[in-house]
């Protein structure tokens, strides 16, 4: 029996969103079947004040929910298996994934750790009507991979994202065009992306609590009291999305998988316990930035723009806490490097005079974090103006000091290919192994699952 998307018009855009459900938990479960069914926990151990990064859905039926301290997980839960995390085995099931959906449509990309959109507009003729090449994926990744996916279909990837919701866990939703208002209109506002917690305590103010409500506001006063995040939300409160979905993999001539060049590069941790110590944050920040950096180069990718953001602890009355569960807790600072760069020495001077000018405050840091925004593709290095040809050829001679950093950079490189991030250690860095065990591929981070 035809699909009713079958009478759609042969290039309607079709936009498939994939969630894979409790990623990080249904890793676990997929290299020990001795975990189905098994209430499972990634993130930090019991007994500690780590939080909960994914749960499986046995715990959350417990009440787990991720971003829980672990002691509250365990005391919900008491017979869940506690699991670090292996961001290796995440990465290789995610890869598996991808090859699967490139086999219907080569433009998917991978938009966080557990989400690929996957444009299918225009596959109808060779695979059949979306929904349908929606529910074969979804046995497919199951069958290979034992990996439990949730998907959504529509005309845009809001509205596919939305439409997923719908289908948690392990099924599948479609909206199909022209039904996008209707859907839209009785749904909350805060369940809309790009709605978060700050934008969506001001339309509370004004009694804005569904989508339709916010599509009844005009987009002067939006863009007016939001700026332009004002006017994302002014289209996708009408079911607008003209984002495309842009390729982030491909398969090479050798079939093996190839990552297109990133948007942004991200790295954060967080202490446990919080740190007060300046040079323990510093020396923390030091150390991503060179892990931001490393992952920089493999991409042959140049830096525009850097930005650092700190987490503080929450230093109010507990009444003050309940009042106002999600705090701006937040330091940020963003700013473009003399040139764009990929040289760590380069990118850590400029993050550390970030870091420095952002002010201080009186709370304990709970999380520090560094961005690579602005990516672009290396054109390949050339040598500074008054530097000497002959002693660049020669690195124990001198040569300038950018040029020396560009060449330690590859030393090190290569290096950390042969023998583990971890083997070779910067100055900046040091510090943290008063505080965090140094092994083969780097410090071991309270949030193992995501190390990278």
């Amino acid at each position: 029996m035809p699909h009713r998307g079958s009478d759609l018009p042969p290039r309607t855009r079709r936009i498939l969103h994939l969630d894979v459900d409790a990623f990080l938990a249904s890793v676990e479960q997929a290299r020990d079947p001795r975990l189905l069914g098994r209430e499972v926990i990634v993130g930090g151990a019991p007994d500690s004040r780590n939080l909960v990064m994914s749960c499986s859905y046995e715990a959350r039926a417990k009440g787990v929910r991720p971003g829980m301290m672990s002691r509250e997980a365990v005391r919900l839960c008491p017979r869940a298996v506690f699991l670090p995390g292996d961001s290796a085995a995440a990465t290789g099931k995610r890869e598996e994934i991808v090859r699967l959906l490139l086999e219907v449509s080569p433009l998917v990309e991978v938009s966080s750790i557990d989400d690929v959109f996957v444009d299918l507009t225009g596959t109808a003729r060779l695979f059949g009507a979306a929904c349908q090449v929606a529910e074969r994926l979804r046995h497919t990744i199951l069958a290979r991979t034992r990996m439990p996916v949730t998907l959504g279909l529509s005309t845009s990837r809001t509205m596919a994202r939305l439409a997923g919701k719908l289908a948690k866990p392990g099924g599948t939703a479609e909206l199909l065009p022209g039904h996008e208002r209707a859907f839209l209109s009785r749904l909350p506002v805060r369940h809309l992306p790009g709605v978060g917690p700050r934008i969506g305590r001001a339309l509370e103010r004004f009694a804005i609590r569904t989508v339709g409500d916010l599509a009844l506001v005009g987009r002067e006063v939006l863009f007016a009291s939001f700026g332009p995040s004002g006017l994302t939300l002014y289209e996708r409160a009408r079911g607008i999305d003209p984002e495309p979905v842009v390729a982030s993999h491909t398969l090479g001539a050798d079939g093996q998988l190839e990552r297109r060049p990133p948007r942004s590069i991200r790295r954060d941790s967080t202490f446990e316990p919080e740190e007060g110590r300046r040079e323990q944050v510093e020396a923390m920040l030091a150390y991503l930035v060179d892990r931001a950096a490393s992952k920089l180069r493999d991409h042959d990718c140049l830096v525009g723009s850097v930005e650092i953001s700190l987490g503080y602890v929450d230093t109010r009355p507990p009444h003050l806490r309940r009042r106002d569960p999600d705090p701006d807790r937040w330091s940020s600072v963003r700013r473009k490097p003399p040139q764009p760069t990929d040289v760590t020495d380069v990118l850590w001077e400029h993050a550390r005079e970030l870091f420095r000018s952002l002010p201080r405050r009186r709370a304990l840091v709970k999380r520090v974090g560094v961005a690579l925004l602005d990516l672009r593709a290396s054109t390949g290095r050339q040598g500074q103006l008054f530097s000497d040809p002959d002693r660049d050829r020669a690195p124990e001679e001198g040569g300038s000091r950018a040029d020396r950093a560009a060449r330690l950079d590859q030393l090190v490189d290569a290096l950390r290919r042969r023998h583990g991030f971890g083997r070779v250690l910067r100055g900046a860095s040091l510090p943290l192994t008063e505080s965090f065990e140094l092994g083969e591929d780097g410090f071991v981070l309270r949030t193992p699952s995501l190390n990278q």
